[in-house]
């Protein structure tokens, strides 16, 4: 069932522990005290989440509104002012309060919004109306709108679907993007709790790598979790005995003579490695290392004779050397000092540096299993589709299921998004298990790149072409054809 907000029933034994402020969170100012008192009651999450974002925005009123410095440059901030969020360079803005329907920004802005997410196929226009109050001076009114007069702006409501709807396309790739505005890295990604070994895997990797980039940790969670073409055995038993083959009557044979026990072998095979493991070599060979001590001991004690016996203590072995893997990466992640994780979670551009552009979408997931000792209401997790951005701010457009069944209903919100204590992650860290936030997409395809090149005005450019050409993310296809087609001039930051 797709419902993220719904708590887990399941009982987990992995050691629950209060989420670890990342670098510009306010946990640690005057009222922190009154945050973390909040964000225990999130059983009640829509109205706790209501007052968390309020004491942060007492909290953010308090500190110096210009600018801050980091690695790289000067971020500007957006401000609040006379009962408005501004973006950074006032491109749009937005009401102060939470869950808005209201939505400012100039004409530029919008035309641009407009134009990428007609090429993203996305099933959303902005309307331009009456012109915004005085103090958000050349700015529009906005209302979102379906393409199609005759459908409602959306027939879902989950933050999943209400993202493939606003963007065209599904959340399908995590895409990492160090500072220096170096080649995206795209890889697969389930959001779901099922894919919690490959999201802990993030967390392992910024736990433990001192400068971790974007190729690396794709080689690393291909390494282990990338899916083969085809299902097959491949790993190697022992010293000597390598395993290659997708027949299972084969790999039987290969290992019959260091593992005489028929009934353990088939549940070796079928119920480990094809049961789960068939597309996944690197697992495979992580499982046999982890599963030899007790196959190769198998001869004393009390020995299952069945398949469903041997299947039954292989799979406990393994879950828990697995449950013990995730655990300490967890930690490692939880316990890194939060300048620490800052830096190195900006060198992938997730957490508080993801950046998703339009087109594209936040997501935070968990990197561990939900337990007992959690708030009941932790998320699995939450998507939050980009429609706008200016410089380091970002407005998204989402909702979140609110258990009213699969319908659509018309509680939709527009939301401000900043760079570090004004982020996506700073703002729903306390939301799910092991908060990581990644920035979501789809990547660009050959059949994507032709249509394009058929789109370009007459006369384009040799370097326009080649961008296209060489455009990794389905946003950023998007994006060069709307600044390619549209009117000069934007007041916005480009794409990718």
């Amino acid at each position: 069932m797709k419902v993220h907000e719904r708590p887990r029933s399941t009982t987990h034994h992995a050691e629950a522990r209060e989420p670890r402020a990342t670098a510009g969170d306010s946990l640690e100012s005057v009222s922190g005290a009154r945050q973390r008192t909040l964000q225990r009651m999130l059983d009640h999450r829509p109205a706790v989440q209501s007052l968390l974002q309020r004491q942060r925005d007492v909290d953010q009123g308090s500190r110096a509104r210009t600018s801050t410095t980091r690695a790289g440059g000067v971020v500007q901030r957006f401000t609040e002012d006379g009962g408005y969020r501004i973006s950074a360079n006032r491109a749009f803005a937005l009401p102060a309060e939470n869950e808005t329907q209201q939505f400012f920004a100039t004409p530029a802005l919008i035309e641009r919004s407009n134009r990428i997410l007609e090429a993203m196929g996305s099933r959303v226009r902005l309307h331009a109306g009456d012109d915004a109050p005085d103090a958000l001076a050349g700015m529009k009114a906005v209302t979102p709108r379906a393409v199609d007069p005759e459908q409602p702006l959306f027939d879902v409501n989950e933050c999943i679907d209400v993202a493939d709807r606003v963007t065209g396309s599904g959340q399908t790739h995590a895409l990492y993007q160090g500072p220096d505005d170096d080649d995206v890295a795209l890889r697969r990604q389930n959001p779901y709790p099922a894919a919690v070994g490959e999201l802990n895997l993030i967390a392992r990797e910024l736990a433990n790598q001192e400068a971790p980039t974007p190729e690396g940790l794709v080689a690393a969670q291909e390494a282990l979790f990338g899916e083969d073409d085809s299902e097959s055995f491949q790993f190697t038993y022992g010293d000597d005995i390598e395993v290659d083959t997708s027949s299972p009557k084969e790999a039987l044979e290969a290992l019959e003579d260091a593992i005489p026990s028929l009934p353990l072998r088939r549940a070796l095979l079928r119920n480990i490695m094809k049961d789960r493991y068939e597309y996944q070599p690197g697992l495979q060979r992580f499982a046999v290392e982890v599963l030899t001590p007790l196959i190769q001991a198998g001869h004393t004690g009390e020995e299952p004779e069945t398949q469903e016996g041997w299947a039954t203590r292989l799979r406990q072995h393994l879950d828990a050397r697995l449950a013990d893997d995730r655990n300490a990466a967890t930690a490692g992640y939880r316990d890194l000092p939060a300048e620490t994780l800052s830096a190195r979670s900006r060198r992938l551009g997730v957490n508080a540096h993801a950046r998703p552009e339009v087109g594209e979408a936040y997501a935070i997931v968990g990197t561990r299993e939900r337990t007992d000792e959690d708030p009941q209401k932790l998320w699995s997790f939450h998507f939050a589709a980009v429609i706008a951005r200016d410089g380091e701010d970002s407005l998204t457009l989402e909702n979140y299921n609110r258990e009213k069944g699969h319908e659509g209903n018309p509680q939709w919100y527009f939301d401000l998004q900043g760079p570090e204590a004004q982020s996506f992650h700073a703002k729903h860290r306390a939301t799910v298990a092991g908060a990581l936030t990644l920035r979501m997409g789809a990547p660009a395809t050959e059949e994507l790149r032709a249509q394009a090149l058929d789109r370009l005005p007459e006369g384009a450019s040799a370097e326009l072409t080649a961008r296209i050409q060489q455009a990794r993310t389905r946003a950023g296809l998007a994006a060069i054809l709307a600044d390619a087609t549209g009117a000069a001039g934007s007041d916005t930051t480009g794409e990718q």
